[in-house]
């Protein structure tokens, strides 16, 4: 509370001028004057940021697929000890689901209540925090009547495997969606090998 209000006032005297204020923990953003001010610890080296460019941003909307985490990983490691990160083919999920998901039975009036539906049936996020730091869900349309689903689960604590993924195929009929199947693959960080087709 204390170091709080000396940063307040710190603030207040600098007015409109920007002023360097230390944070020992990391870099932050502070506004002063309307401004974004980036403040950077003394003596700390500059580090580099990942940056999507306004142009490419939009872009990204093209392809539901697309594995944001990979802008923001370091692969260098790796790669210098002779690994390569390759992501396995799609495959037909292999665990059960509940079988009205994949029936139309008028139950889902959109693909996003569809994907949620099976992400809560198959129980994809009940290790975040633990085995899994992210789960990202997309829908692409192919058309009024048909739709992709993803299911991208990384950040597995796991020295083979960096993350899954999940694709369903959906249809619309009569008004209502269900899957018409489903497919998993995985991101492997040591490459996938020749003969299982899985990751190292």
């Amino acid at each position: 509370m204390k170091k709080l209000s000396i940063m307040m006032s710190i603030l207040f005297l600098a007015a409109c001028s920007v002023e360097t204020i230390t944070d020992e923990r990391a870099k932050s953003v502070v506004e002063v004057s309307g401004k974004e001010v980036l403040r950077q610890p003394e003596g700390a080296e500059e580090q580099e940021y990942i940056k999507i460019s306004k142009e490419d941003a939009p872009k990204l909307w093209n392809d539901a697929d697309v594995q944001l985490w990979k802008y923001v990983t370091d692969y260098s490691l790796s790669e210098a000890m002779g690994y390569k990160q390759e992501i396995t083919n799609w495959r037909k999920f292999e665990d059960e689901f509940d079988k009205s998901l994949s029936s139309p039975n008028q139950t889902w009036e959109n693909p996003g209540k569809l994907l949620l539906a099976f992400m809560t049936d198959v129980e994809v996020s009940n290790f975040l925090g633990q085995g899994i730091w992210e789960v990202n869900s997309r829908i692409k349309f192919l058309d009024e009547n048909n739709a992709l689903g993803y299911i991208m689960s990384y950040g597995f604590f796991d020295d083979s495997t960096a993350g899954s993924d999940i694709k369903l195929k959906m249809k619309k009929e009569n008004g209502f969606w269900y899957i018409e199947s489903a497919e998993e693959r995985e991101q492997c960080s040591r490459g996938i090998g020749e003969k299982s087709g899985f990751c190292l």
